[in-house]
Order: structure tokens, then C-alpha cells, then sequence
């Protein structure tokens, strides 16, 4: 990205970021706080990611006055920047990870194993990404083999952390 959007991007990036800390902030204050059962209430669940909301609010508020006095608030937008946006190929690629994504999450996650799920979202990840189309498939044996060799590494450390290290029952 060039330097003149830079401040651009901060602006709209720093609007994300206060806006996304604000939320955290306000479902982690929403969280149960076992006081009732007589539980120290620095203990309750909602303390990390409250302070963490906190912080990525004020990170992102911080990052918001530096983008204003930039001029990053000057977006520029019409007709021209909005079509090359749309038509641009990082938007492509984001849109796509956005649609794997939440097929992974509403469709894969749940219905099937944890490790199989995630162990066929990257492969099919890796694939979308580097295949090549016009290129016959034998010649991409290596792409396909790193594909594989990805998921299954990814999938079964991804699962063995959950499940052993943060004792998290996984779904499927």
C-alpha cells in the first residue's frame, strides 16, 4: 500500500478496532460474575477479555486522532474507487476467505469431527489459493502435497492444544 492511503486506512481501521473494543468491553461486562457462590469477583470470566476490549478500544482511538491529524478522514470516495475496490484482487481473495470461513464455522464445525473440519478448511484453503487452473494437476503434485501435509500438521496441533493444553472440549 502506498503511504499517501496509509492515513486513509488508519481512519477506517481505527473505526473498526473502537468500535469492535467497545462491544467486547460491553458482552465481557455481561458475563456472569459468580458472586452469588462466593467467588473472588477479580475471577470472573469477563475480567480478560474486558481489559482486553479496553485496550483495543483505546489503541484504536489513539490510532483514530493520528489518522485525523494526517488528514486520513479525507477518504476520497466516488464511482471510480469504489468500483476499483470491488474489482480489485485482494478483494476477491478477502471475500473468499470470508465465504470458506463461514461454511468452515456453520457448516464443517459440529457436524464432523473437530481435527477432520479443520484439517479439510486448510486444505481446501491452501488450494484456493495456489492452485493453478490453467496447470495440469500432476504438475501441481507439490502444491497438493503441501496442502495436505498442512492440514493434517495443522489440524491435529490445533486439536491437541485445545483438547490437552486448554482442556477444551471440542465439537464432533
Amino acid at each position: 500500500m502506498k503511504e499517501s492511503n496509509m492515513a486513509r486506512a488508519d481512519f477506517l481501521t481505527s473505526i473498526f478496532f473502537v468500535a469492535f473494543g467497545i462491544a467486547v468491553l460491553i458482552m465481557s461486562a455481561q458475563m456472569p460474575t459468580y458472586e452469588a457462590r462466593g467467588i473472588n469477583p477479580y475471577s470472573a470470566p469477563g475480567i480478560v477479555p474486558g481489559f482486553l476490549g479496553a485496550i483495543i478500544a483505546l489503541f484504536g482511538l489513539i490510532l483514530f486522532v493520528r489518522s485525523i491529524l494526517r488528514k486520513g478522514h479525507h477518504l476520497g470516495i466516488n464511482g471510480r474507487t469504489i468500483r476499483n475496490f470491488f474489482t480489485a484482487e485482494q478483494t476477491a481473495r478477502l471475500f473468499l476467505t470470508l465465504v470458506i470461513s463461514v461454511l468452515y464455522a456453520l457448516v464443517l464445525v459440529g457436524r464432523v469431527p473437530y481435527a477432520i473440519a479443520t484439517g479439510v478448511y486448510c486444505f481446501v484453503f491452501v488450494l484456493l489459493f495456489e492452485y493453478k487452473l490453467r496447470t495440469p494437476i500432476l504438475q501441481q503434485w507439490k502444491t497438493l502435497l503441501f496442502a495436505l501435509i498442512l492440514a493434517v500438521a495443522t489440524a491435529a496441533s490445533v486439536t491437541a492444544v485445545f483438547q490437552y493444553l486448554f482442556l477444551v472440549n471440542l465439537p464432533g
